[in-house]
């Protein structure tokens, strides 16, 4: 097995002599090699920064993609995005949280049967409730945490999508930011810190040398 070699002759910056990789010119005594010491220090921090870096890349994709697929979610007219106002499917789903739902037939869906919980029309309100029984397409529904099942049936016509997942207490983001607290913890401070950041990056442009 045949070992690399490394030129190890270099020219020496101070006198140009040429001179083999010591820690002094052997012409000029001129130091050729930094300590270790600095060059630790030198590699270090471009190490911490590619991973710092490669670390902020990936939440900023990770964040693209999730509001992607909501913005995709909220457009089809085959699924739905909904905050929940009541604690009746507690612990299953909370008060905040938002769910999505999906098409009974689709390529992430459920089919509507006993145990599913689906979300249907009822007047001018929409329901999340789960299907406690069936006769054909008259569908009896309770909440998790109420005891009697709702004192109606509902017709599988109006049932407009099953539960896929839930974004726990997301919900509750538009209710805070009307407050004056929510306003400046969620509107004002975010874009005060980003025009900071803008202006801090256009100093350093300006004074780059």
């Amino acid at each position: 097995m045949k070992l690399k070699t490394v030129n190890t002759r270099i020219s020496c910056p101070n006198c140009g002599q040429a001179a083999e990789v010591a820690v002094d010119c052997r012409w000029c005594h001129y130091p050729l090699i930094p300590s270790r010491a600095a060059i630790k220090d030198t590699v270090a921090p471009e190490n911490a920064k590619s991973v710092k870096k490669l670390i902020d890349n990936f939440f900023t994709a990770a964040l693209i993609v999730i509001i992607a697929v909501l913005a995709l979610l909220h457009i089809s007219p085959d699924y739905g995005i909904y905050v929940v106002r009541s604690g009746s499917m507690t612990p299953a789903i909370r008060t905040g949280d938002i769910i999505i739902t999906g098409p009974s037939e689709g390529f992430l869906s459920r089919e509507v049967k006993p145990g599913t919980i689906v979300t249907y029309k009822r007047g001018k309100e929409l329901v999340t409730h789960r299907v406690e029984s069936m006769d054909g397409d008259k569908l009896v529904t309770r909440g998790d945490a109420l005891e009697e099942a709702d004192p109606w049936q509902v017709n599988i016509s109006d049932v407009i999508g099953t539960y896929l997942f839930k974004i726990p207490y997301i919900g509750y983001l538009p209710y805070f930011a009307r407050t004056r607290l929510g306003w400046f913890l969620l509107i004002l401070l975010p874009a005060a810190v980003l025009v900071g950041l803008l202006v801090k990056d256009i100093i350093k442009e300006a004074f780059k040398p």
